[in-house]
């Protein structure tokens, strides 16, 4: 019997429900924006993007499509589909607010990016419909786009930093310093990427403007970027390969791995000729890529000390005099 309590004594306490629904949450924020993401590369490649020719309605009248448009029933139906999709999106979001606003305290990161999220989608619908009301102008696409990587971002830091961690010390400032290079080439790489997509044959509809720049000179730079990245991520694998947090070991490892399979569709997709089915997963790896820098970012990263988590200090016995005999 003493055994047996000595050992309910010591394990863990269950962790409460409410936490375990916040971080289920959060995993949906960071699915749904990377699913719109992919349904956004969708619509792109199939020439999809002016299906529904205005913005909030699909025709100027009714909501949904209807038949006898300019485009075809299925990229209509393709298009509307992609604006859905904001729906789940957005719930997922409220629901991440709503489960912090419940399980509080946090810390003051946590508080402000529940807010992003929800704040985030609506901005990226308004954007969505500037984008269409403009004839997929590529500076709008471009910042729709991106956009959804800045949603991605905020969700996958709320997410690390509401989930168990191991009380393990931080990497050395030079690693967290080597992070933050990766953070900010993957940035230029993304930013890039959108010029050179705004640059090719994959507007989202055949009268969509272009930027008039040479592809295949925005391709170098792109890829340029790309290999310093790869690069800079590659020595912070070598630097950390037997020492840092396991975590963070794990997810720099597993970031360069994604890096290189990232690299080689789009090598493949340019020697190919710009398919539009690669196009398509290069855009999702490069969701997946950024997902993966910003989790490799937080993970570098002391977790905030939040008011239910300072230490305490009990206090000092009280010196009692001698009592006289």
């Amino acid at each position: 019997m003493t055994g047996a309590s000595s050992t309910a004594a010591s394990s863990p306490p269950a962790e409460p429900r409410a936490w375990r629904l916040l971080r289920w949450f959060a995993l949906a924020a960071i699915v749904t924006n990377v699913l719109i993401v992919a349904t956004g590369g969708v619509v792109r490649v199939t020439g999809s993007g002016l299906g529904c020719i205005d913005w909030p309605t699909c025709d100027g009248t009714n909501i949904a499509p209807v038949p006898g448009g300019d485009h075809a029933g299925w990229q209509a139906a393709i298009e509307f589909g992609n604006r859905l999709l904001t729906f789940p999106v957005l719930a997922a979001a409220a629901l991440t607010w709503w489960q912090v606003r419940r399980t509080r305290p946090h810390s003051a990161t946590v508080v402000r990016l529940s807010w992003v999220l929800p704040l985030g989608v609506v901005a990226q619908a308004l954007v969505g419909g500037v984008t269409v009301l403009t004839g997929l102008s590529p500076y709008t696409v471009a910042a729709h786009f991106l956009l959804s990587m800045v949603l991605i971002a905020a969700a996958v830091t709320l997410h690390e930093r509401v989930r168990p961690q191991p009380a393990t010390p931080p990497p050395p400032r030079g690693v967290q310093h080597a992070t933050t290079v990766i953070a900010i080439v993957a940035a230029v790489v993304l930013v890039l990427g959108t010029v050179v997509t705004g640059s090719g044959p994959h507007g989202g509809d055949v009268d969509a403007p272009r930027l008039g720049l040479d592809i295949r000179t925005m391709a170098l730079a792109h890829a340029d970027a790309v290999w310093l990245l790869i690069g800079v991520t590659a020595a912070t694998v070598a630097v950390t390969w037997r020492s840092g947090p396991p975590r963070m070991r794990s997810a720099v490892r597993s970031l360069l791995v994604l890096q290189l399979a990232q690299g080689g569709i789009g090598y493949l997709q340019y020697w190919l000729g710009i398919p539009p089915q690669l196009v398509s997963l290069h855009i999702v790896g490069a969701a997946v890529v950024w997902l993966a820098t910003v989790m490799t970012w937080v993970r570098a990263r002391p977790r905030p000390v939040t008011p239910d988590t300072e230490p305490r200090v009990e206090p000092a016995e009280p010196i009692r005099a001698p009592t006289p005999r």
